[in-house]
């Protein structure tokens, strides 16, 4: 049961934020990314696969 709250609190209390050569590209919280990601699996897996090309930095912050 912890580790469900752990998660929701992951979930609901953080911002995701992917940044790249100096410039802010995402600061969504993370809810918002966990949404769109389940609505369209194609779209997440695109996103991931350009972060990776260009060697952007995610970063989660608790809010």
């Amino acid at each position: 049961m912890e580790q469900v709250k752990d998660v929701l609190r992951l979930i609901f209390g953080s911002r995701l934020i992917v940044e790249g050569r100096g410039r802010t590209f995402v600061k969504l919280p993370m809810w918002v990314c966990v949404l769109v990601g389940l609505s369209s699996l194609r779209l997440a897996l695109i996103t991931v696969l350009f972060v990776v090309v260009f060697g952007m930095r995610v970063r989660i912050i608790k809010a």
